[in-house]
């Protein structure tokens, strides 16, 4: 969705970079993106809705540009805080990759503003775009309750689900909770590999682009992530490198 970071910055003397997926290498986007199309091309298929719970900020939108892109032909629906976070993309295209293809995939879009609006926009085949992406709250909650016991339906996750939250409970046991009871869900699950986060390769092409002969600081992955990392760059090019442990304190 974003315009990729200016690393033409000059020499740099603190380099602190993310090791979320510092230890793997995700398959290619347009690999996912094809097989996200494809099932929502399934659904449809057999008259079912598709469900799409997802982050409001950027996870949201890039789902509508996928499905633009490939020239989807059903109805796609857009409910939640994404609605607002469309409204400010609105105003600073200078920040977007594709500012056209964002603007065809929003205003071709159903907005639901109204709790009304709902159940009417949901009367044919078509996509759902909604957060959370955790299932946690918001108005996906309430399309879940509507969309997950009908097997002509589909539900995409395409958002990281986190221990503890509904949309890791639904990818590992295929239930939902309604009404204090446990339920199994008839609607058609999977889970879609999209992430804001750089893996491996891409994180290591970034520190090419740096210059100068900065320290760097791995954070924002796990305790042996970070540490694997710190380790593979200083071999790698030769940087001093340092993994930072919960509640350091370090002078810059």
């Amino acid at each position: 969705m974003l315009r990729e970071m200016d690393t033409d910055i000059g020499e740099i003397d603190l380099l602190i970079t993310e090791s979320t997926y510092a230890k793997t290498e995700q398959i290619p986007r347009k690999t996912s993106e094809d097989q996200l199309i494809e099932f929502a091309n399934e659904v449809m298929d057999r008259k079912g809705i598709l469900f799409i719970p997802s982050f409001s900020v950027e996870r949201s939108q890039e789902m509508a540009c996928i499905l633009r892109s490939a020239n989807f032909k059903h109805k796609i629906i857009m409910d939640g805080m994404a609605l607002k976070v469309n409204e400010i993309m609105f105003k600073h295209p200078e920040y977007l990759r594709d500012p056209k293809i964002f603007a065809e995939a929003i205003k071709s879009s159903t907005a639901i503003r109204e709790h009304a609006e709902r159940k009417r926009a949901m009367g044919e085949p078509c996509v759902v775009i909604s957060p959370a992406g955790m299932l946690v709250g918001g108005n996906a909650v309430y399309y879940l309750q509507q969309l997950s016991f009908d097997s002509k339906n589909g539900i995409a996750l395409v958002s990281y689900q986190g221990e503890g939250t509904p949309g890791k409970k639904l990818l590992d046991t295929g239930k939902v909770s309604t009404r204090g009871k446990d339920l199994t869900v008839k609607a058609e699950v999977k889970q879609f590999q999209f992430s804001g986060h750089a893996d491996k390769k891409e994180l290591f092409s970034m520190i090419k682009t740096i210059k100068g002969n900065p320290k760097v600081w791995t954070v924002h992955g796990d305790s042996e992530s970070c540490q694997i990392f710190a380790k593979e760059i200083h071999e790698q090019f030769g940087l001093e490198t340092y993994a930072p442990m919960v509640n350091d304190k370090i002078a810059i």
